[in-house]
């Protein structure tokens, strides 16, 4: 499964992109992420996500890898992780770039999903509206994190 998702964030791209680097803080706009360790500054980290999609609710202890990273303006993660009560296998490739927008910035995200288990058979439609929700969440709570800082 592919996602595209954009938004205009009211910070200048270099506020932005020094947001993004902070892992602690940009971690709490992401909704289920929870239990962050970073194992190396800018390139391992380990965290759980736990979401209830349809009737199941997965709790995935995730691997995180920096696998490329441009200041800036992109880096490239993937993320990997089990859950433990469904199997539900899942692999995420998310791009993310920063770009100028007068004097705000233009946030996009590129991801790329590979589920594989129970919550496979959920379908497309119920998962990208998971999708959806999870990333108005996050530009609520990312827009409020720029704004106070």
């Amino acid at each position: 499964m592919e996602f595209n998702m954009s938004m205009v964030v009211p910070a200048s791209p270099a506020e932005l992109w020094k947001t993004l680097l902070d892992v602690p803080s940009i971690s709490s706009c992401i909704p289920g992420c929870e239990n962050v360790k970073e194992i190396e500054r800018l390139a391992t980290y380990k965290a759980t996500v736990k979401q209830k999609i349809g009737p199941f609710k997965v709790e995935v202890p995730a691997d995180i890898v920096v696998e490329a990273i441009t200041e800036p303006s992109n880096v490239r993660i993937r993320a990997t992780g089990r859950d433990k009560f469904t199997g539900t296998r899942l692999t995420a490739i998310l791009d993310v770039n920063v770009t100028p927008e007068g004097s705000d910035s233009t946030l996009a995200v590129d991801a790329k999903v590979d589920i594989q288990g129970r919550l496979a058979t959920m379908g497309l439609g119920v998962i990208k509206r998971r999708v959806d929700q999870n990333f108005e969440e996050f530009e609520i709570k990312l827009k409020g994190l720029v704004g106070a800082a």
